[in-house]
């Protein structure tokens, strides 16, 4: 069997967003050999919109058979019992058996993204957060040369939100602002 490695973020199926935010899930029960080292961070990315909705921390990395789920594990899952959990991995992988193998990931929500940050910005940004970019361009702005349009939705991301920035901007120009100033803080050696 593959191992699958977390290195970045995780995917989520976008019907457990609710349910993480709130804290009634705190692990994801994934079929297979997974690769997640405890105490790193992650993005945790729904599907099927590709959104970071949360930065996470794993707190724990465990392996069993399907036969050896408690009820316990699913309620950590966020289910009521063994038998709603093993019905929704089946609805997600097929029919498992008792011999299979699934790796428990724990995690605790340390930020959440009301707004979500597209996947693919933060693969842009090398993984940095747009709140993070615009707040290192303000600070840094006399090394960094970029134009009045770019520097004020940088300045409306860090004040008001990355959300009221796209809303009021629009996604593609608030992405090529940000883009601007990583590249900045970049070539200046601050990033």
């Amino acid at each position: 069997m593959v191992r699958v490695q977390i290195r970045k973020f995780m995917l989520i199926d976008g019907s457990y967003k609710s349910r993480i935010l709130r804290g009634d899930k705190v692990t994801t029960i994934r079929y297979g050999d997974y690769d997640a080292r405890p105490g790193s961070e992650v993005y945790l990315v729904i599907r099927p919109s590709d959104t970071a909705v949360a930065k996470v921390r794993i707190t724990g990395v465990e392996r069993k058979k399907v036969r050896e789920l408690t009820d316990e594990d699913a309620r950590r899952d966020g289910f009521r019992d063994v038998k709603e959990l093993l019905r929704e991995l089946g609805k997600i992988y097929g029919e498992l058996y008792g011999d299979d193998e699934v790796t428990i990931i724990g995690f605790e929500v340390l930020r959440r993204y009301d707004d979500g940050i597209p996947l693919r910005w933060l693969k842009g940004l090398n993984y940095h957060e747009p709140g993070e970019i615009a707040r290192l361009y303000l600070e840094n702005r006399e090394k960094i040369s970029l134009n009045r349009e770019t520097d004020f939705i940088l300045r409306r991301i860090y004040n008001e939100g990355l959300g009221r920035a796209v809303r009021t901007f629009g996604p593609k120009r608030v992405q090529q602002a940000l883009l601007k100033a990583y590249h900045g803080l970049y070539d200046a050696g601050l990033i």
